[in-house]
């Protein structure tokens, strides 16, 4: 960074994950603050990049991911991930969500590095509705074509899929994250309490952000459903939009963007996890739950309940 030149502006909060767990709906909800600003580019994943550079030389311009499933714009440079935030207005906050930077083992250390006093915010859901959760969006665009209970059983390394679970061990991956940042630095919620009162949430995480806490956003709809097509038509919709989205998005509004979601949305139907499943899933996440549930000081237990009769 030059020394005549101001520096560039940086994030002033960071939704670090999990996926699946709620994070498009609070960014949509926090965005709507007059004195909140989150950039166009949903997921820039800067501080989870592979080829992650300091450099504020070269093109600006966001880069679409072509190793990706869904070819979304990324940041990996400096320039590009600082020219998101150009042009916030005078005394906003300014933040953005990308769930990679959980489960990537560099980022927290890389937020340290340049942000250190950034305030990190995770949302998550229990990890066995979590992994379905996924599962069916990839089902949904037409990517995953197993069966959940053989999925569940791949190991990390088969890209893009082989995540399920090992993305629900929220413990092993904050870990690193309390121990880097002071407490005062980080929140955790949890996706249930965003469905059972996002009003207080918010009002929570506004006051925590330094902005008007008495500010009410419109947080009539959670963003971003799963569900397996009920028809060929509707599955054949969601595969389209997976392949022009990235294209679409940078110039589509996001309110016709988000209308055509919800029109999509009804075409979708609920699957749930089968028992035996979800007892297995259960014995796999059980240290992890417990070790986070040390973390946030919160009794998480009933995450591993396989419901009576079942």
């Amino acid at each position: 960074m030059s020394a005549t030149s101001p520096d560039p502006r940086l994030p002033d909060f960071l939704v670090i994950g999990a996926f699946k767990s709620g994070t498009t709906s609070l960014m949509s909800y926090l965005s709507q603050h007059p004195d909140v600003m989150v950039p166009w580019l949903q997921e820039p994943n800067f501080f989870g990049a592979e080829d992650f550079s300091l450099s504020l030389e070269g093109v600006k311009g966001a880069r679409r991911d072509v190793d990706g499933a869904y070819g979304r714009r990324r940041t990996n440079t400096l320039a590009q991930y600082t020219n998101l935030f150009a042009d916030v207005p005078a005394g906003c906050v300014v933040g953005e969500s990308s769930p990679q930077y959980m489960t990537h083992p560099a980022a927290c250390e890389r937020i340290r590095s340049l942000v250190p006093d950034c305030k990190l915010v995770a949302i998550l859901r229990n990890p066995i509705d979590r992994a379905f959760s996924d599962y069916s969006m990839f089902v949904r665009d037409g990517i995953e074509k197993d069966p959940f209970d053989v999925v569940i059983h791949r190991p990390r390394s088969i890209k893009p899929m082989g995540h399920y679970v090992e993305t629900g061990m929220y413990g092993k991956q904050l870990q690193p994250f309390f121990e880097t940042f002071p407490e005062e630095q980080l929140k955790v919620y949890l996706h249930d309490d965003l469905r059972a009162d996002p009003a207080e949430v918010l009002r929570s995480l506004f006051s925590w952000l330094g902005v008007d806490p008495t500010f009410e956003p419109n947080v009539s709809e959670m963003m971003n459903p799963s569900g397996v097509p009920r028809n060929s038509l509707v599955a054949g919709a969601y595969i389209a939009r997976r392949r022009l989205q990235p294209y679409l998005k940078p110039i589509v509004p996001r309110g016709v963007q988000r209308r055509l979601d919800v029109r999509l949305e009804r075409g979708l139907q609920k699957d749930v996890v089968a028992p035996e499943v979800r007892r297995e899933l259960a014995e796999m996440f059980t240290d992890d739950v417990a070790l986070l549930s040390k973390l946030i000081d919160r009794d998480l237990s009933h995450w591993l309940r396989v419901p009576a009769g079942t």
